[in-house]
């Protein structure tokens, strides 16, 4: 897994999500070394990118002194760093449901606090190993898509119905995809001590007995077992819809943002049409356009990927073949268009009855569920007839002796730079 914890911040605290969201930040930190990478990368990457950063220390005064010392260490670091702090004291009843009143207790203290500091966004230092415990925990619990889509980079704080537009406070967690070995190595190489928590070792708890019991022995079956558990997790993502998509950012995606961040300045090609622009203390998201006319032969450019539409006679498969799909020359009379995938699209597949979920179909392909969102969508007459790439849909198909079109495509390039939606080239 790639460890840059300052990358991973500053590509979430991107995230088109929080476009037009007011650019405070709460990082929630405990003292211990998840969330002291996340306060030290999250220091490092939000002023850059025009966010204020407020940190939160909740204790929940069940550890004695032990407790406050961890208060004291996150107050010492965040008067080293010029980091205004708050601290929030409980005293939670040892006993049954604790670690679910202590959860509960942790949320309100969120919300109290954005609402305080003017923040709309929560920064958690949930990790790879974090989302297996989780993944876990929900399925021998019982659970349907939701409890096996695990935690989310980007969700509602709140009993929402996940629209996160209307959210008023998010949940941000940019580790997820990190390890936390990866995390203490960062820190070891910036100096940096945090607070080790005793009862993160008490069997008592669920989550513990699946941290220090169960997943080691998955480990000795398969050492990639987390790795699978979250790309498991990641198949169910596009189940919820894509306002809660992940932030999908590849690692070509970290590196450009990560150099960016280190200029101060420039334009960031981040894949598949967006882009971000850095600048004197402040950044801007540019979003892919919603949609283009195909209106006749000739080259597109749309969302870093490139069309071509060309007049031809199709062979014996009439339909599809590698890299192109057939269609009767009558298409263009018809609106044809290329747009993103919207939620809720459905597309009536070639060669079966009924109609599907094009996400389910993007999934059955081999698209990650970070790149559905995304997706080009081929548009005519006002339903789906294609996911370029994917599946053909039914519709227009070529009669024989008629004319005929034939769409195909590229994929972006990881470092593609070609973002516009002009036609770039007239013929045929």
């Amino acid at each position: 897994m790639p460890q840059d914890p300052v990358a991973a911040v500053a590509a979430l605290l991107s995230h088109p999500a929080l476009a037009g969201r007011k650019r405070g930040l709460l990082v929630a930190v405990s003292g211990g070394a998840d969330s002291m990478a996340l306060l030290c990368a999250a220091a490092e990457a939000g002023p850059r990118l025009g966010w204020r950063v407020h940190a939160l220390h909740a204790d929940h005064g069940l550890r004695g002194e032990e407790s406050a010392a961890d208060a004291a260490f996150v107050r010492g670091w965040c008067r080293a760093h010029g980091v205004e702090l708050d601290v929030v004291r409980a005293r939670l009843a040892p006993g049954a449901g604790l670690e679910r009143r202590a959860r509960e207790w942790r949320r309100a203290c969120y919300a109290s606090a954005a609402q305080k500091k003017g923040a709309e966004l929560v920064l958690l230092g949930h990790h790879a190993r974090d989302q297996a415990e989780t993944v876990l925990l929900n399925l021998v619990r019982g659970c349907g898509a939701r409890g096996a889509a695990g935690m989310r980079p980007l969700a509602e704080l709140g009993d929402g119905d996940g629209d996160l537009a209307a959210a008023k406070v998010l949940l941000g967690r940019p580790f997820l995809g990190l390890d936390p070995v990866g995390l203490r190595d960062w820190l070891g190489k910036r100096g940096q001590d945090w607070r080790e928590d005793a009862s993160n070792a008490d069997v008592r708890f669920a989550r513990n007995r699946v941290r220090h019991l169960i997943l080691p022995e998955l480990e000795r079956i398969n050492p990639r077992a987390v790795a699978h558990l979250a790309a498991f997790a990641d198949g169910f993502a596009s189940v919820e819809g894509p306002s809660i998509a992940p932030a999908g950012w590849d690692r070509a995606s970290l590196g450009r943002l990560g150099a960016a961040l280190k200029r101060g300045r420039g334009r960031v090609d981040l894949g598949r049409g967006w882009s971000l622009e850095v600048g004197s203390g402040r950044s801007r998201v540019l979003a892919p356009p919603e949609s283009r006319a195909l209106e006749g032969p000739g080259r597109y450019v749309w969302a870093g990927w490139s069309f071509s539409l060309k007049r031809g006679s199709p062979g014996p498969r009439m339909v599809a073949e590698e890299g192109g799909y057939w269609f009767s020359a009558d298409l263009l009379n018809h609106g044809l268009r290329i747009r993103a995938l919207r939620p809720g699209d459905k597309l009536a597949p070639f060669g079966f009855a009924g109609r599907r979920k094009a996400a389910d179909l993007l999934r059955e392909a081999g698209v990650p569920a970070w790149e559905r969102a995304g997706w080009p969508a081929l548009e005519a007459d006002g339903r789906l007839l294609a996911l370029p790439g994917a599946r053909r849909g039914r519709g227009f198909e070529v009669r024989p002796g008629e004319p005929a079109l034939r769409l195909a495509w590229r994929r972006p390039e990881p470092d593609a730079a070609d973002l516009g939606m002009d036609k770039a080239e007239q013929g045929c």
